[in-house]
């Protein structure tokens, strides 16, 4: 059972910003998913909807999809948000609903600092009967839970201007187990404490150009620290251009970080968005897939109107 549960594991952990929390090439899209601080920071009903395909070509690849919605509370300091979100890879599925809670204190005239926390529940499954063993009658197979639930929790600090931000953030501070073995001795699948570095900065070229280059850092223990940077040309506010690379460093494992990726995004009159992304990879992985795809859906919904709502580029 500790061998089978070590290798459910390891497949959550070496694909992207580890499987266990699946990593969205357009996270910058997206910030809430990372850092619980951004949630309110849109001063609108913000929300995203994503599906991602990676390993595009390859039986029982992983799947994600998430739904996303934030929004500042009216006359207050405080932001609220929820995330529901279903994570497929092979015979394991994660599905979850994360609530939010977010508060931002003005530093200065244009500078905010907020500071965020989430509360985590997470239904993990696995289907041990796609599993093909020698042994129908293998203990290690015929007496586990299909199914549990698993809380966890997670905090973040989000400092934003309107041309830049930088958070810090941690997730699953409980280390959950996954509760899946019957044997409290076996039990040894968990979520692992996640870290994350943010930044970005949009710098004006002219009235038709801005150019936002962004950075990622992820810590995990034990495993490679992933970064992933991007740049992203603007045009009009509403055309965005993008070209990341992601690297694992000291890549151990193979199909482990090591990629290109392309990203392109339209904003519809500023309030409605729409994106895609191609993960093209680099290492031993491309040989066997045709890289990841990842759509994208925004929307703000009525914006109040104040100096750092429009335009948005984070």
């Amino acid at each position: 059972m500790k061998t089978i549960i070590s290798i459910i594991s390891i497949l959550l952990a070496v694909e992207a910003f580890s499987q266990q929390d699946a990593g969205f090439s357009m996270y910058f899209f997206n910030p809430v998913y990372i850092n619980p601080g951004y949630a309110g920071s849109r001063e609108a009903i913000s929300g995203t909807m994503v599906h991602r395909s990676q390993w595009a070509g390859m039986n029982d690849a992983p799947t994600t999809q998430s739904v996303t919605v934030h929004s500042a509370i009216p006359n207050s300091k405080m932001g609220l948000g929820f995330q529901l979100y279903n994570d497929n890879i092979g015979p394991m599925r994660n599905t979850g609903l994360n609530l939010t809670y977010a508060y931002h204190l003005p530093l200065g005239k244009n500078s905010k600092l907020s500071f965020g926390v989430t509360g985590m529940l997470s239904n993990i499954k696995v289907e041990w009967d796609r599993i093909h063993v020698q042994d129908e009658n293998d203990l290690a197979f015929t007496q586990n839970r299909t199914t549990n639930w698993v809380p966890d929790a997670a905090a973040g600090i989000y400092f934003y201007q309107k041309r830049f931000y930088a958070g810090f953030s941690a997730n699953h501070l409980m280390e959950s187990k996954f509760g899946l073995s019957t044997n409290p001795g076996s039990d040894y699948a968990k979520f692992y404490r996640q870290f994350y570095l943010t930044s970005g900065i949009a710098i004006p070229i002219n009235a038709n150009f801005d150019v936002r280059p962004s950075v990622l850092m992820k810590i995990v223990n034990a495993t490679p620290a992933v970064f992933d940077v991007n740049a992203t040309a603007i045009y009009l506010k509403k055309y965005y251009l993008g070209l990341g690379y992601r690297y694992a460093d000291r890549i151990k494992i193979p199909g482990s970080d090591n990629m290109l990726v392309g990203i392109f995004q339209y904003e519809f009159a500023r309030y409605f968005r729409v994106g895609y992304s191609y993960d093209f990879y680099l290492n031993r992985n491309k040989a066997y897939n045709s890289g990841t795809h990842e759509i994208m859906v925004g929307w703000d919904f009525n914006p109040v109107k104040t100096r750092m709502s429009n335009p948005r580029f984070f």
